[in-house]
């Protein structure tokens, strides 16, 4: 039998940490109308339908503040080139505009807040609700709009081409490169993929 460690709750001081957090850039709007831009990993989808995310955000943080007062946001997915400035950028003071930290920001379909035409796929999200717990809120947004550069969509492997990267622990990161697809016979007796 393995031995089994026993380890603090506390995700901070988890060294390796056993859940993984893909890196994203958030933007918003500022109460002026300026951009905001921050690196999150605390998101994951919640439902299908209708389509949910959900962000948790210190409430100090501008991010959530923004997303409070206006009620969208747009979560930029971003390929791990973009990894040390999207590192450097959670240290930059605000106002931290997308153009601030070196990125170009493009219209959104449908929210107010920019895309990043730098990263690989958005998700323009309204807010539907919000929960607290002590100064941390968990953002449920509802995917309005969703789009991806032409070459992931087209790409033999497309993890390959948008390289989605994790924290896994302060100063580190891990890289997605490849998925594996299990096959599974369907009722007809033909293979389908299943995720």
């Amino acid at each position: 039998m393995k031995e089994k460690l026993s380890f603090s709750p506390d995700k901070r001081t988890w060294r390796p940490s056993p859940l993984l957090g893909q890196i994203v850039l958030v933007t918003s709007l500022n109460k002026d109308g300026q951009s905001n831009v921050a690196p999150k990993s605390w998101l994951f989808m919640m439902a299908f339908e209708p389509s949910l995310l959900a962000l948790g955000c210190n409430l100090a943080h501008w991010t959530a503040q923004n997303i409070l007062r206006r009620q969208e946001f747009v979560v930029n997915i971003a390929g791990d080139e973009l990894a040390e400035v999207v590192w450097r950028s959670h240290a930059l003071p605000h106002p931290r505009t997308v153009e601030g930290i070196g990125l170009t920001p493009i219209p959104a379909q449908v929210v107010g807040p920019p895309l990043i035409e730098e990263c690989k796929a958005h998700l323009e999200c309204r807010l539907v609700q919000h929960l607290g717990f002590g100064a941390e809120r968990i953002l449920l947004g509802q995917v309005v709009a969703a789009s991806m550069d032409r070459e992931a969509v087209e790409a033999d492997d497309p993890l390959a081409y948008l390289r989605l990267f994790t924290f896994l622990e302060n100063g580190t990161y891990g890289v997605i490169e490849k998925g594996r697809r299990f096959r599974e016979k369907s009722d007809l007796g033909v293979d389908s993929l299943s995720i």
